[in-house]
């Protein structure tokens, strides 16, 4: 999202202004938890912010706030308006993706779809930088990029296996063999013609393609250094290729490195990149690249990526705890408790990162300044 700099005054200096930021952030996602249980937080309640967030990054990203065009609209209303446009056809999406993909049920399988189709969209963005709609106008290329992220996902998405509930202990090894899922005696079975059947477990894809993301992000703390040494690398698609391969085999690495050399359960293994990435996010939102700023690239990078895994760490500590307090024994039974702690931590926090940053600009605070150039 947008990064900025401070100047002068606790309000629209760091780390003053992210803590401030984070705190009205932290609120909003807690309160909006508690007014849910466990069955329809991570049932329709998922969906619907899932559905939102492909275009949220679109906005946010890829626009940079300035489509739909809100220019000289005052704060908070400004903010207001492009939440609006989101909430408007993020609502339409969900139910399209419920009634037309998952015959009217909110099912884990096409949450799931939607939560990749998100990653897709960062990759296209970041990664391809809209490209090949970069030549035309910034609203078409936009939408144009968003239809590509739905339709490319779901082909991807046809790689995933639902069949199976691999790891129904919640260890690897598991102490109970794998059990039906979508598969015949399953839970969902029922809708087994519609959840796809490929090659790949769905725990171990999902968790693949989370930490792919997070290596994208990685790269962009490091201002896509070292790429960025080769100008003849950072022309699209040969840019966009390169940097999403090379997060391809980073996330394959740790994959193995985290479920076949470790023994980490895939879900849990994902959790470490939710943490991870909520972290990163914080400080790219929330403290616009404070502290790591500071310093020259790479250090810059490395800075607030170490940073990351802090932050990741006690905020999974401290959802987890009012998770507990809130969702009661739900939190007990896998993947329920998985799956809501991510869902809390990325996909509502982000969203909300990334809405109170780029749209809202810290309202009431002051309006952020101009950016510094990176070194």
């Amino acid at each position: 999202m947008e990064q900025s700099s401070q100047t002068t005054g606790w309000s629209i200096g760091q780390p003053w202004r992210g803590l401030f930021g984070t705190a009205v952030v932290l609120a909003y996602v807690l309160t909006m938890t508690s007014l849910f249980g466990a069955n329809y937080f991570n049932g329709f309640y998922t969906l619907l912010i899932m559905a939102m967030v492909p275009l949220l990054v679109m906005v946010g990203l890829g626009w940079k706030a300035q489509y739909p065009a809100t220019q000289g609209v005052a704060q908070p209303w400004r903010g207001l308006l492009l939440v609006g446009f989101i909430v408007l056809i993020g609502t339409m999406i969900a139910f399209a993706a419920k009634n037309f993909l998952a015959d009217g049920v909110a099912q884990p399988f096409i949450i799931l779809y939607l939560i990749s189709t998100v990653i897709t969209t960062f990759f296209l963005i970041i990664a391809f930088g809209m490209w090949p709609y970069n030549k035309l106008p910034a609203g078409l290329a936009g939408w144009l990029t968003l239809l590509t992220a739905f339709i490319l996902t779901w082909f991807l998405f046809k790689l995933f296996n639902f069949s199976l509930l691999s790891f129904p202990s919640g260890t690897n090894p598991s102490a109970v063999a794998p059990v039906a899922f979508y598969a015949k005696g399953g839970p969902l079975a029922a809708f087994a013609g519609l959840a796809p059947h490929g090659p790949f477990p769905w725990e171990e894809a999902i968790s693949f393609w989370i930490w792919a993301v997070t290596f994208l992000f990685v790269f962009a703390n490091l201002g896509m250094w070292p790429f960025c040494k080769s100008p003849g690398l950072m022309r699209q698609p040969v840019f966009g290729f390169v940097l999403t391969a090379v997060c391809v085999i980073l996330a394959l690495v740790a994959v193995y490195i985290g479920i076949a050399v470790l023994s980490m359960e895939p879900l849990m293994f994902l959790l470490l990149a939710v943490c991870w990435l909520f972290g990163v996010l914080v400080i790219m939102t929330m403290f616009q690249m404070w502290p790591g700023r500071l310093f020259k690239q790479p250090l810059w990078g490395v800075v607030n990526i170490v940073l990351a895994v802090g932050l990741g760490f006690i905020a999974y500590y401290g959802y987890r705890a009012f998770a507990f307090r809130h969702f009661g024994g739900a939190m007990q039974k896998y993947p329920v408790d998985i799956f809501t702690l991510a869902t809390m931590m990325l996909g509502i926090t982000f969203p909300a990162l990334a809405a109170y940053s780029d749209f809202f600009d810290f309202w009431p605070l002051p309006p952020t300044p101009a950016p510094p150039a990176q070194s």
